[in-house]
């Protein structure tokens, strides 16, 4: 049965947006005009509940508010933010036509946030909607990073930078923290690799230094290999409360990296693969705030013929996957498909097009900023491979 819906929408100006570390009181959100521009009361044509796109905003559902669901859309790179029902939140890039929308009136916009009495989330069969301002910057601009360490003679960050004064890449990482000299050009991503022994300082410092606004969990909890951070998904779930949570309102906090093609296991929990990880660590972290999920891909770049289908097509699936499971954006922090140099070339060049496109993938590294991948074998600058990487 098709059930009416509305939304009340918001635009935002990229002048006024709120960051991680400085996030505006929802009343002054919804009252300024320079942040977020309401559009007024919405009914949509989705069927039940709930809403097509709902992002985990701070709280969840039982924490709902205008400013929530804003910046959860923000965060994946939507321009329309809509709430309903009390606690849910809705994303999407326009207002009418493919998406059903229509403006209604304000009078059955009349349910209060169940995370703040001072504002209306819509109502029973309305929504809410705010649309931002001024467009996000262009695809890709914004997604592409890197994944490096100070495994070189110079034991810094040399081959990262190398990446300086290509405009597609934005941020990098290095499974941990410092940067090593990383180039103020790129925002770097401090990892928390595995679960501390006890207190943990240098993580609390490197968290909440100047210009953090992301951080990353635990690296392959999900497996079992020696490099690997090898955790059952209750412990992973009790370190990400003690470590990660404390800072759940002054970053963006992303789930543990797994390795989200490994469907058939082993994984660090017995026979049940990295999916089935993922959800028993949401079931232990129930409480926990998670902006984002970290996924990790690796295969080659011509499957068998058994597989049925692509390197590029395997990808797009699980990338697909992930979002649909974990109804989050996606950060890609690892992958990479096993080939000659040629062979990941025209993987790449397929689906670095699409990676831009999909609103829901924030982010992405190709694995990696290192001699014989992205860099050439010599070290003295970017490989063929990684100047496709850099400029495609």
């Amino acid at each position: 049965m098709m059930v009416s819906q509305a939304l009340v929408v918001y635009t935002l100006t990229l002048a006024a947006i709120c960051s991680a570390g400085s996030r505006k009181a929802a009343s002054q959100i919804t009252e300024a005009s320079t942040t977020w521009k309401p559009l007024g009361c919405y009914t949509d044509n989705v069927s039940g509940r709930a809403l097509p796109y709902s992002p985990v905003t701070p709280g969840g559902n039982s924490a709902m508010t205008n400013e929530g669901c804003q910046n959860a859309c923000q965060s994946a790179g939507y321009v329309i933010a809509g709430t309903e029902y009390a606690g849910e939140c809705w994303c999407g890039n326009a207002v009418g036509g493919g998406n059903g929308l229509a403006p209604d009136g304000d009078t059955r916009c009349n349910m209060t946030c169940k995370g703040s009495s001072a504002e209306t989330c819509g109502g029973p069969d309305r929504l809410t909607v705010y649309q931002l301002s001024s467009s996000p910057p262009s695809a890709g601009i914004a997604k592409r990073g890197l994944a490096y360490n100070n495994n070189n003679p110079s034991k810094n960050s040399v081959y990262a930078n190398m990446f300086k004064g290509y405009s597609k890449i934005s941020w990098a990482y290095d499974w941990g923290y410092p940067s090593w000299g990383l180039d103020e050009v790129f925002e770097f991503v401090p990892m928390l690799w595995g679960k501390p022994s006890g207190a943990a300082p240098d993580w609390t410092a490197a968290v909440q230094r100047p210009g953090t606004e992301h951080i990353l969990g635990f690296n392959e909890p999900d497996l079992t290999y020696p490099a690997s951070s090898n955790m059952l998904p209750a412990d992973a779930a009790a370190g990400y409360q003690a470590y990660m949570q404390p800072f759940r309102d002054r970053v963006r906090v992303g789930t543990p990296s797994v390795l989200w093609n490994n469907d058939a296991g082993p994984s660090s929990g017995g026979r049940y693969g990295s999916r089935a990880w993922t959800r028993y660590f949401l079931g232990n972290c129930s409480s926990c705030h998670l902006d984002f999920a970290a996924i990790h891909y690796y295969q080659d770049c011509e499957p068998a013929a058994a597989a049925g289908s692509s390197g590029a097509a395997w990808f797009r699936s699980n990338v697909t996957d992930a979002h649909d499971a974990l109804g989050l954006p996606v950060w890609v922090t690892e992958f990479q498909c096993y080939g000659t140099e040629d062979q990941q070339a025209a993987f790449l060049r397929e689906v670095l097009p699409w990676l831009d496109a999909q609103a829901y993938v924030a982010r992405y590294a190709y694995f990696g900023a290192f001699p014989g991948f992205l860099v050439s074998h010599d070290g003295t600058g970017l490989s063929p491979l990684g100047m496709v990487y850099a400029t495609t």
